[in-house]
């Protein structure tokens, strides 16, 4: 068997050319590395968005709050179904809820931006036990005011006590709220009859989300009021509605590693040339070699060595570029939403880009090995 420092040793003399058929892989793994904890980072979001004792109910055939609209007679039937809580003073833990998302002017750069704006009344806290407001205090019905949500709070850096323009008056905003990082940490919460006053939406809630025991009785109340035939509704467990907002990432998971492919393709001619040319350089070592004893398989394992080497070598500064954005924040659009979230790399992602960038290397040194082991010895050396 050929030592592994000789293919090792070629490569150090040929460092300029080995870091610049590397740069190849380098920029294919960083960009895969990157669209998948894009990716995760969005999963991630959903993923503690919605808690399984919850139902969200919307209008019959839509699929995204944004769009259903439920008249409050609809809203006060599915309210009244026997599987929903009551808190220690007798309220149905029921949260009507609208969701609105209205233009902000900045008055400096003249552009707009868009606030997620929920409407909700105080027991929504209670349905929504995963929300905690951790500065301030909570909205008062009917009195101007707002409070936000983390990520909210960080895009206008503003805080308590400030004025947020929002439709035809300023709101004041006397709390900041948490939410162990889900998507309505991207939202902006204030009082629900005031919000459909301010911007002509009285007549209709979004939906309606209900508090039931665990979450086997939220499936139950879920599959209840979904084949009620007095109720124009679709019912569906809290976390299941978020699952399904996420599955559109899959469009940018495929997405994403067809452009690394493609990418990949020139990776590969890269090192294609590459092994070629060193090849050519070292025709009568390998004719040495091949009287010396050594066999095909071997001349072929040597250079496939080397062509995964190379490979490696970037996979490894990709994947160090790549990982360098865990954790970094930015916002995204799912379904109709804005969405702030943080890259997430984890070790799949990883190993997925040094695996992809090892089999690149095999198929574009699997040429020029099979070259080098069909090389003549005694043709070479007259």
């Amino acid at each position: 068997m050929i030592p592994f420092a000789y293919s090792h040793r070629n490569l150090r003399v040929r460092w300029k050319t080995t870091l610049m058929t590397a740069s190849g892989f380098t920029l294919v793994v960083a960009a895969l590395v990157v669209m998948l904890a894009f990716v995760n980072g969005l999963r991630a979001v959903c993923a503690v968005t919605g808690q399984p004792e919850n139902v969200l109910v919307l209008s019959r055939g839509n699929s995204d709050e944004v769009l259903s609209q439920l008249d409050r007679r609809t809203v006060s039937q599915a309210s009244d179904d026997p599987g929903v809580l009551r808190d220690s003073t007798g309220q149905l833990l029921a949260s009507p809820e609208l969701f609105c998302a209205i233009n902000q002017r900045n008055e400096k750069s003249g552009d707009y931006k868009a606030l997620q704006t929920r409407g909700v009344h105080p027991v929504a806290l209670d349905v929504h036990s995963q929300v905690e407001i951790v500065e301030g205090r909570m909205f008062r019905p009917g009195q101007g005011e707002v409070i936000l949500g983390r990520a909210v709070q960080r895009n206008l850096g503003l805080g308590v006590g400030d004025k947020l323009p929002m439709g035809r008056k300023d709101w004041r905003i006397v709390g900041v709220f948490s939410s162990a990082g889900s998507i309505f940490e991207s939202e902006i919460w204030t009082d629900l009859e005031e919000l459909g006053a301010q911007f002509r939406r009285d007549a209709a809630y979004s939906s309606i989300v209900l508090r039931t025991a665990d979450a086997d009785s939220a499936q139950k109340v879920a599959q209840r009021l979904s084949e009620s035939r007095q109720m124009p509704i679709d019912a569906q467990p809290e976390p299941e509605y978020y699952l399904k907002q996420s599955k559109q990432t899959e469009a940018l998971r495929t997405a994403g590693i067809t452009v690394a492919i493609f990418m990949g393709i020139g990776a590969v001619f890269g090192v294609t040339n590459t092994m070629f040319a060193a090849i050519g350089q070292r025709t009568k070592d390998i004719a040495v070699m091949r009287l010396l004893g050594f066999r095909q398989h071997e001349i072929l394992l040597s250079f496939l060595m080397e062509a995964l080497l190379i490979a490696f070598i970037g996979g490894l500064l990709g994947t160090a570029i790549g990982y360098s954005v865990n954790g970094l924040s930015m916002s995204s659009t799912l379904s109709t939403k804005s969405v702030a979230f943080a890259f997430v790399i984890d070790g799949s992602s990883l190993l997925m880009g040094l695996l992809f960038t090892l089999l690149l290397g095999i198929v574009g040194g699997l040429l020029p090995a099979l070259t080098a082991m069909r090389i003549d010895p005694l043709q070479s050396l007259r």
